[in-house]
């Protein structure tokens, strides 16, 4: 799916006298990947894409629809698209050529700025005992779909372990609590802002969080630091009674490399004007701090360096 979000007119066009040709001038194109639906990454794009076509009418925007982190950066790679979303681990990975999927560094990948913080939510279905994610040794674990920051992490945080290592199984985007409560699945994970809906639907029929803590997850945390401890807090979702020991991981919007550095300066610049009206309207990003935007885990783009500096000088 491709969908237009501002409709302006596609050439501007100006007659020389003595009747010449008309020399047409094209409107700059913002291509946003969507990324999946469900969870953060599609209500934030869709968001900010409605924003960027109200804020910056110069400009047309487009939502393209990409299945989650990894496609993101293939694309971003590729040129296909101009602004994508990302786990901040999976761009480190997709730079520094540790991918499994892809066969090179993705060089041409640029960071704009660090966005929210989401949460790993491992549950379990009404009957299981489990306690942490030491229990789901040898089971049948959802992990999302596949080219989803979501299954790419769950995977390391699963070979973790030292021995028995679960079955994963990719599970399509918003299917995770119906998998699981129909038993075709033993545990889910899922990496969003906190509540999620899903998570939610899920333990108001039963199924319950667990942590995801203990030896293996520190060795993680040392591994690849861009895993942090988090707690989702007691009552947070039903049948949670108590604090629930996890990991987050940053979220970032990314660039491609050759956009023009004054188009991403002005695409910065905007992003932190619309950030009271997108805060308002996800809950998620409400956690966003501003003086840790630039910390993307891979090179800022050269426009939003330029962003980040005249606002230090402003101070």
């Amino acid at each position: 799916m491709l969908m237009t979000l501002m409709l302006s007119a596609p050439l501007l066009v100006s007659c020389e006298q003595g009747g010449r040709a008309e020399v047409a001038r094209r409107v700059p194109i913002i291509r946003i990947s969507a990324g999946v639906s469900t969870g953060t990454f599609g209500p934030f794009s869709e968001a900010l894409a409605h924003g960027y076509a109200k804020l910056l009418p110069e400009l047309k925007i487009e939502l393209v629809d990409q299945p989650g982190s990894v496609r993101n950066l293939e694309a971003l790679e590729n040129e296909t698209v101009d602004l994508g979303l990302a786990q901040a681990g999976i761009a480190y990975m997709a730079y520094n050529g540790r991918l499994p999927e892809a066969d090179r560094p993705l060089r041409n990948i640029r960071g704009v700025a660090v966005l929210n913080s989401s949460t790993v939510h491992l549950f379990v279905g009404p009957r299981s005992r489990g306690r942490s994610i030491n229990d789901v040794k040898g089971l049948r674990v959802g992990v999302g779909p596949d080219g989803t920051g979501s299954a790419l992490t769950s995977e390391l945080r699963l070979t973790a372990l030292p021995t028995h290592a679960p079955r994963t199984l990719g599970v399509a985007a918003g299917q995770m609590a119906d998998t699981l409560l129909a038993g075709e699945i033993d545990a889910a994970f899922t990496i969003s802002g906190i509540p999620h809906d899903e998570v939610g639907r899920a333990t108001r029929d039963g199924a319950r969080l667990i942590h995801v803590n203990g030896p293996a997850m520190d060795r993680l945390r040392s591994a690849y630091p861009f895993f942090r401890s988090a707690v989702i807090p007691a009552g947070t979702y039903l049948n949670q009674p108590e604090p629930i020991e996890t990991l987050s991981i940053d979220i970032v919007l990314l660039t491609r490399k050759n956009l023009d550095d004054a188009l991403v300066r002005q695409l910065t610049a905007g992003l932190f004007q619309m950030l009271p009206r997108l805060s308002s309207e996800l809950d998620f990003l409400r956690g966003m701090d501003p003086e840790r935007a630039p910390a993307t885990p891979i090179p800022l783009h050269r426009g939003a360096t330029l962003y980040y500096r005249e606002r230090e000088l402003r101070r």
